[in-house]
C-alpha cells in the first residue's frame, strides 16, 4: 500500500505545523556556486632526524690534545685544568721529544701542547718533528721563557700560540680553541719582547759561545784556550755580540743574552 504525499491543501493534523507552500512548482532557477579550490592532498614534511626527540644526535666530537712536558706535576695540573672542559680530551701525555713525536704518529692529536726545554732536544724540535708528520699539525707553547728569542724560534718551527706558564687555566682553554678553530696566540708580554727587538741581528755559534764562556767567569785567555781560539780572536766574538745586544760591558751583554733567551739553543 503506497502512501499518498501530503500537500499544502490536505488539513492539518491538530497542533502540527507545516512549512508554507505555494503549491505551485516553479520553473528551474539558475543558480551562482561559489568554487571552492581544490584542496591539496595532505602530505607529510620530510622527515628531519634533528627534530625527532627519539633521534640520537651526534654531538660535536672533542678537541683533541697531547700534553709534552717533562715535569710530572705540571703535566698533571694542565690534564686537570683541560679534563674540566667537556669540550677537550687529552689523549696522550709525553715527557721527552721523542715521547711526543712517537706519540703524535699514533694519535694525531688536533692541538699538541709544547714546553720548550726538554730532557733530549727543544720544543722548536719536537714541532718541526710532528709537522713533518702532519704539515697541518697545530702546536701551543706553554713554557715559562719570554725572550723573544726563544719564541721566534718557536713560531718558526710553526708554532700558532705561544703562552707563558704563569697563564690562567681560563686562558690556556681559550687559547686552544682558538689554535683549533685557525686563530693565533702570543702572550702579550712575548709580543712586545718580539716587536723590541724585531730586525736586530742574531748572535752566531761562536759569539754564544764566547758569551757562555763569560756566564761561566772565565777570562778571555781562558775562553780562547777551551774553543781553541786565540785571545784576540774571542775578544773580536765577544765585541759582535755586544754590538748586536746593544750592551755596555761584558756582564750587561750575558744579562741581555739570558733575557732574550739566546743561551736556551739546542
Amino acid at each position: 500500500m503506497h502512501r499518498r504525499a501530503r500537500l499544502a491543501s490536505d488539513p492539518q493534523p491538530s497542533g502540527a505545523t507545516f512549512p508554507f507552500h505555494s503549491g505551485v512548482i516553479e520553473p528551474d532557477v539558475p543558480h551562482t556556486f561559489l568554487q571552492r579550490p581544490p584542496v591539496p592532498p595532505m602530505t607529510a614534511p620530510p622527515f628531519d632526524p634533528a627534530l625527532d626527540p627519539a633521534s640520537p644526535v651526534s654531538p660535536t666530537p672533542p678537541i683533541r690534545i697531547l700534553v709534552v712536558d717533562d715535569h710530572p706535576v705540571f703535566r698533571a695540573g694542565l690534564v686537570a685544568i683541560l679534563s674540566g672542559a667537556p669540550d677537550l680530551h687529552v689523549l696522550g701525555e709525553a715527557a721527552t721529544g721523542q715521547e711526543a713525536i712517537s706519540l703524535f704518529r699514533m694519535h694525531r692529536p688536533d692541538v699538541t701542547l709544547v714546553d720548550m726545554m726538554l730532557p733530549d732536544f727543544p720544543g722548536d724540535r719536537v714541532i718541526l718533528g710532528i709537522r713533518q708528520l702532519d704539515p697541518g699539525a697545530r702546536s701551543v707553547v706553554v713554557t715559562a721563557f719570554a725572550g723573544d728569542c726563544v719564541a721566534r724560534r718557536a713560531l718558526n718551527a710553526g708554532a700558532q700560540a705561544y703562552l707563558l706558564k704563569s697563564a690562567t687555566g681560563a686562558d690556556l682553554i681559550d687559547t686552544i680553541r682558538a689554535v683549533h678553530r685557525g686563530e693565533q696566540r702570543i702572550d702579550a708580554e712575548v709580543a712586545q719582547q718580539l716587536a723590541n727587538f724585531q730586525g736586530q741581528e742574531v748572535l752566531s755559534e761562536r759569539e754564544l759561545d764566547v758569551l757562555r764562556g763569560v756566564a761561566m767567569g772565565f777570562e778571555n785567555k781562558q775562553i780562547a784556550s777551551r774553543l781553541g781560539l786565540s785571545p784576540e780572536t774571542v775578544k773580536e766574538y765577544l765585541s759582535n755580540a755586544m754590538a748586536k745586544l746593544r750592551a755596555n760591558n761584558r756582564a750587561h751583554a750575558v744579562s741581555v743574552a739570558q733575557q732574550r733567551g739566546f743561551f736556551r739553543q739546542a
